[in-house]
């Protein structure tokens, strides 16, 4: 089974406070995300956090970046992730796309490529690269591309075997697969 990866690390700029700690409908983001991955099949879940907030997550289970990577976006988080807490496949999913549920989750990691280093999602205008399925054996390769100062995921993917998994197949309402940027767009 997989271990679920809660991407709550960003720095928010534009939301204007952490995202991990917005609210829909009685419940935070993070704690949205945590509830879509283990729901939807993920036998473990941690969060990637800043160190600043790390102690906010109610008990879950939270890594912070390892300290040569500190800041430098998802990618390190995910890194950091797969580097201390084992599994042969992660899914991710950040915290500001708190419109996908379990059912979501469930329908990426049966979907998900087995022989593919990661497995994202796109619609036919935008790719989702951080609603994904990643192989557990990233983790040297992702280290590699980091140290030499690569931080895009969208790089990082087009480097190894990606598939893309058409939103539609997961659920054909595509509003759900929204990044919310700013309080607004709740």
């Amino acid at each position: 089974m997989a271990t679920g990866i809660v991407l709550a690390g960003g720095e928010s700029r534009r939301f204007g406070s952490p995202k991990a700690f917005a609210e829909r409908d009685g419940r935070l983001f993070w704690e949205r995300a945590h509830e879509a991955l283990r729901a939807g099949g993920c036998e473990h879940v941690v969060i990637s956090a800043r160190t600043e907030h790390a102690g906010r997550f109610g008990g879950a289970d939270v890594v912070t970046d390892l300290p040569e990577f500190s800041g430098a976006g998802p990618l390190a988080g995910i890194y950091t992730t797969m580097k201390v807490r084992e599994a042969d496949e992660f899914t991710v999913l950040p915290c500001d796309m708190p419109g996908i549920g379990p059912m979501e989750v469930r329908k990426l990691i049966t979907l998900a490529d087995p022989d593919a280093d990661v497995t994202a999602v796109r619609t036919k205008d935008h790719p989702i690269p951080l609603f994904s399925v990643w192989n557990g054996t990233l983790a040297e390769r992702i280290g590699e591309a980091l140290a030499q100062g690569e931080h895009g995921v969208m790089p990082f993917l087009a480097s190894v075997e990606t598939e893309w998994i058409d939103a539609r197949e997961l659920n054909p309402d595509l509003s759900i697969f929204k990044n919310l940027n700013t309080p607004n767009e709740q």
